[in-house]
């Protein structure tokens, strides 16, 4: 809704002089856009007159609101996201004419309206702001800043408005002794300011509603508190004033705003001029909001057409913008073609120039956010999003990709039709990108997808999204947080569009970073969730090799939880799906621990080799490795020979009385590492030879404490004393790669006190443990009370 505007205090101050062709000339260029040669006026009559004269002033000030409405552009020309940061700068750079002439005359006559012009300026960003933020979705932050910056500027006209009070009633003094001081600005002019400051305080709290959407209880309670300033405005200027009328009608503005119609009505029908032809634009526009509050569309454009077949060219005439912004709500409210709309749009451009046309689109904006809500009235027009759709292309036309990017993100999430949306969402994504700015091109493929989760076409949509976040953003660029976005992306694909083939797509893009990034357990819960959500039997084996990759890595009594987990989600979704039944059998022989499996080797299909040492497998496995079948390895799947190996080899480690039987059968397999040969050759015969082949291992790798770590358990796991004395050897070592008094330092120690106590060496036990309470007393309580268990034995 366009706010009334305010003039500049110069404006009302003083009669006509030589140099007043020259400020018209200058408001004509300004209102045309033509700025450069406004500004080009301003800066020549400034080298005309004297710094120090109230002429030069003069000038300052045109000079700077010139360059207001300049800057003000630029506030449309970055992130919404930046937006807080650009309004700053905007207005220091339009007031340094009037901070230099501050600085370099501080007892200037004009100090006050210099003041005033630097406020005006000030709340004419402000106000650009506000539309800049609307083609945007709401941000609460970015509200509450622009709220601060509101009440900052009510403050500072208040305070002003105190300190021109105060000229006002020096220059009154003055006159009555008929001593006016040469050089003095007169009473009158200082009356004009404080009427002017008046109203310029209900203008600021009248726009505060416009940071909330329009019919909300915070656009009404601001709108309402304008409605008091308005009042109190309207008590302090003078009958009869033209400020007084003003303040009237925004007033009644204020309480139409607020939803009170009835006392907004009872100020219009007192404000006379019930003929168009007579009356203002203020005063008709508030007739036709007024018309439109009460839902009698039919009389709101009789109220348009009577005053435009008075008015003559529409497009002459300036001052009539603010009934173009009415008809506006009225075509919004009853149109039935989407074209007049847009038509009308254009005309409010040719009269107000691009501010005004982004100010009429956030209107529309507004209406559409409102009618695309679930909850909005059921015979409330429909806004269409083709007509927000069709703002945006035009808005490209002009070289725009910015505000084309936002119009054409609000036509994609307002649109009910999925194919329509993505056609918008994709443009506006183009527009972004266009307008560097990844991450907004990002959200609205994102958005919209959601939107329409159920259409086949939206995970095209997200995944577009996710192919955006994988590329270096433009300008700034934030490789860990986009990363992050990435990750999200890809998962939600996974979630939301589970039985898709773009889920495997993203589960499999998602599960290579987690991959390379070291974050296996994550990669293969990830994969798992998405395999019983879409319960696809194609992903069942990818979704194995990354447990694998992950289980293979843990260390023993780590695997122990996660297999338990891994085998009840397994089971129940056997139990919920037929199809899953033989891939989770499969699967049992080669990952579960034997309690958690049912065995029953009959249920197997299939003749091939793989299959067949399956079957073997599990029988071996059943009898805990007994019976001394052979297992053979000719043609079977290197994967599931892969597996096999690690599972006996964990069967092996938790019950030492498997080892020979499996040291044996491991003996004969292929492609066995020199650890592999060795700690089969150990488990099948522990005798001294293959003890020593342990350790030689144990002490010669490459990692040194995770190669001593390796051989300890290995040899702590045998029944073996000789075994498990070299296994505290071992540990011994591992403790002096270590600092004294770390927390792996006193786990080695323990380890070794602990293999002491099991082979029957109490009293060494008991020593070393009272040994590192005597000189390395341990901090930590829990590590503590182990030692002294065992130094109390």
């Amino acid at each position: 809704m366009l706010l009334f505007g305010i003039t500049s205090p110069f404006g009302w101050a003083g009669v006509r002089t030589t140099d007043d062709t020259a400020n018209d000339l200058v408001q004509s260029l300004t209102a045309s856009g033509r700025l450069d040669d406004a500004e080009w006026v301003c800066r020549n009559q400034l080298r005309r007159h004297p710094e120090g004269l109230l002429p030069h002033a003069k000038w300052s000030a045109r000079l700077a609101q010139v360059l207001a409405e300049r800057n003000t552009t630029t506030i449309f020309d970055g992130k919404v996201s930046d937006l807080s940061q650009r309004i700053d700068p905007a207005i220091d750079s339009a007031c340094q004419p009037l901070v230099l002439l501050l600085s370099s005359y501080p007892e200037s006559p004009s100090v006050v309206f210099l003041h005033a012009t630097r406020l005006a300026i000030r709340q004419r960003i402000l106000r650009a702001a506000i539309v800049a933020a609307s083609v945007s979705p709401p941000d609460p932050s970015l509200t509450d800043e622009l709220l601060s910056k509101f009440s900052r500027l009510q403050y500072d006209v208040n305070e002003l408005q105190e300190t021109a009070r105060r000229e006002w009633s020096a220059r009154t003094a003055e006159t009555t002794r008929g001593a006016k001081s040469p050089g003095r600005i007169a009473a009158d002019q200082y009356q004009r300011l404080l009427q002017e400051l008046s109203l310029q305080r209900v203008s600021i709290a009248l726009l505060q509603s416009e940071l909330f959407p329009r019919g909300s209880d915070d656009y009404r309670a601001a709108a309402a508190d304008a409605a008091v300033v308005a009042e109190e405005a309207i008590l302090t200027l003078p009958d009869g004033s033209e400020a007084k009328r003003v303040a009237r009608a925004l007033r009644a503005e204020s309480l139409l705003r607020s939803g009170d119609v009835a006392a907004a009505g009872e100020i219009i029908a007192a404000a006379g001029g019930p003929s168009a032809a007579n009356d203002s634009p203020r005063w008709t526009a508030l007739r036709i909001r007024l018309a439109l509050a009460k839902g009698d569309s039919a009389s709101a454009r009789a109220i348009c057409d009577a005053y435009y077949r008075s008015s003559g060219s529409a497009d002459a005439q300036p001052q009539n913008l603010e009934v173009d912004f009415a008809k506006l709500d009225v075509l919004l409210a009853d149109a039935k073609d989407d074209g007049q709309v847009a038509r009308w749009i254009d005309r409010i451009e040719r009269r107000g120039g691009a501010f005004a046309r982004r100010r009429a689109e956030s209107i529309a904006i507004a209406l559409l956010r409102s009618t695309a809500s679930p909850d909005g009235m059921a015979d409330r027009r429909r806004l269409s999003p083709a007509l927000i759709a069709a703002q945006g292309e035009d808005w490209l036309r002009r070289k725009d990709p910015r505000q084309a990017a936002g119009l054409l993100r609000e036509a994609a999430l307002a649109e009910p039709v999925p194919e329509a949306a993505f056609q918008y969402a994709a443009k506006s994504a183009a527009a972004a990108i266009a307008a560097k700015d990844s991450q907004q091109a990002i959200e609205v493929l994102r958005q919209t997808a959601r939107k329409h989760a159920i259409d086949d076409n939206a995970t095209q949509l997200t995944m577009q999204a996710a192919l955006l976040a994988s590329k270096p953003f433009a300008g700034a660029d934030d490789p860990k947080r986009r990363l992050t976005l990435l990750e999200d992306l890809l998962k939600e694909v996974s979630q939301t569009w589970p039985s898709s083939e773009a889920a495997l797509k993203a589960n499999e893009w998602l599960c290579r970073i987690l991959v390379q990034s070291g974050r296996r357990e994550q990669a293969a819960r990830d994969a798992l969730e998405l395999l019983t959500l879409g319960q696809r039997v194609d992903q069942f084996e990818p979704t194995l090799t990354l447990w694998f990759d992950y289980l293979s890595k843990l260390e023993l009594d780590q695997v122990t939880n996660e297999l338990n987990s891994l085998a009840a989600t397994l089971g129940e979704l056997a139990a919920e799906n037929d199809a899953f039944a033989a891939p989770v059998h499969r699967a049992a022989i080669l990952f579960f621990d034997r309690p958690q499996m049912a065995f029953d080797a009959t249920t197997l299909t299939g003749a091939d080799p793989s299959t067949e040492f399956l079957r073997r497998l599990e029988r071996f496995r059943a009898s805990g490795g007994g019976g001394g079948e052979a297992i053979a390895t000719d043609a079977v799947d290197d994967t599931i020979l892969l597996r096999a190996r690690w599972r006996l080899q964990r069967d092996a480690m938790l019950d030492a009385a498997t080892q020979p039987a499996i040291g044996s059968v491991l003996l004969g397999w292929p492609d066995a590492s020199e650890w592999q040969t060795a700690t089969a050759q150990f488990w099948s015969a522990p005798d001294d030879t293959s003890v020593k082949g342990i350790v030689r291992l144990a002490l010669s790798g490459d990692a040194k404490p995770q190669s001593l770590r390796r051989g300890m358990r290995l040899l702590a796991g045998s029944d073996s004393k000789a075994a498990k004395r070299s296994a505290i050897e071992l540990a011994d070592r591992l403790a002096a790669t270590m600092k004294i008094g770390n927390e792996d330092w006193y786990q080695a120690k323990l380890q070794a006190i602990e293999w002491l106590a099991e082979i029957g060496d109490q009293e060494q036990s008991r020593k070393r443990a009272q040994y590192v309470l005597l000189l390395h007393r341990p901090v930590d309580g829990a590590t503590r009370k182990r030692f002294e268990a065992f130094a109390k034995n």
